[in-house]
């Protein structure tokens, strides 16, 4: 084995994927209530010290890493910027906490705000029509006709001046328990919902999490990664083949 060549590759497996992680985040830049995700990395242990090697090995390569790959991808949780829109609907939690939202039969944490009623009377998702669940954990339901919606700090629906339901404002005490299913949204595995601390801010959204420029600057740093080991396996490449050839020449 040419170690120094699958060092290389395994260099330039990690940036690509950290690069497509990093396009995704640019993708979303604008999305409403997006959280970036963060590729990291570890060293990899030599199969010596992991315990799978069989055989004899060189002993120059006893002391050497194993090389970087992919540890996890984690979430940054960090609040994005708030944005006005002045549509009573429209809300953004200040602080830790997630609204609660059910499609396909399933329930999800989102933080994406952006809410309307239906003809009905039904509070939905303003982007798919996923059903707006309440403090209860189920569907909110307004009178269609019973005049302007406002909504308070603390989560509370007010029609007409009078409270008639409360938004399902919850937080999770593991972060590493919820997945990302697209749309702004996570499921919770087997994590257990908590009162939220978050204020609720009518007339807002909050704004993705994606600083565009850090983004840009970290895709560049792991596109020149990538390139320089895709040079280190072109030079290791021609030094094996001149090798051979020297070998098969004498």
């Amino acid at each position: 084995m040419i170690y120094g060549l699958y060092q290389s590759a395994a260099g330039m497996m990690v940036n690509e994927y950290r690069q497509n992680v990093l396009a995704n985040n640019l993708a979303n830049a604008e999305t409403v209530g997006f959280k970036r995700d963060v590729a990291t990395f570890a060293e990899r242990i030599p199969a010596a010290r992991a315990g799978r090697r069989r055989g004899e090995s060189n002993d120059l390569l006893r002391t050497l890493t194993g090389g970087t790959w992919l540890a996890r991808t984690a979430t940054d949780f960090a609040e994005g910027a708030m944005i006005r829109t002045e549509r009573p609907l429209d809300v953004a939690l200040a602080g830790p906490g997630f609204l609660r939202v059910r499609a396909g039969g399933k329930e999800y944490l989102t933080r994406d705000g952006r809410m309307v009623m239906t003809p009905e009377g039904r509070l939905v998702s303003a982007t798919d029509g996923a059903q707006v669940l309440g403090r209860a954990g189920q569907p909110i339901v307004l009178n269609p006709r019973g005049g302007q919606v406002t909504i308070d700090e603390d989560g509370r629906i007010l029609q007409g001046g009078h409270p008639v339901s409360w938004l399902g404002v919850v937080d999770v005490q593991d972060y590493d328990r919820l997945r990302k299913v697209g749309a702004g949204r996570f499921l919770a595995q087997d994590a257990k919902p908590t009162r939220a601390p978050a204020k609720v801010m009518a007339g807002f959204v909050e704004n993705s999490g994606v600083e565009p420029v850090r983004e840009l600057v970290n895709m560049i740093e792991a596109s020149r990664a990538f390139q320089f080991n895709a040079q280190m396996v072109t030079l290791q490449d021609q030094s094996a083949g001149r090798l051979i050839n020297m070998v098969a020449s004498a």
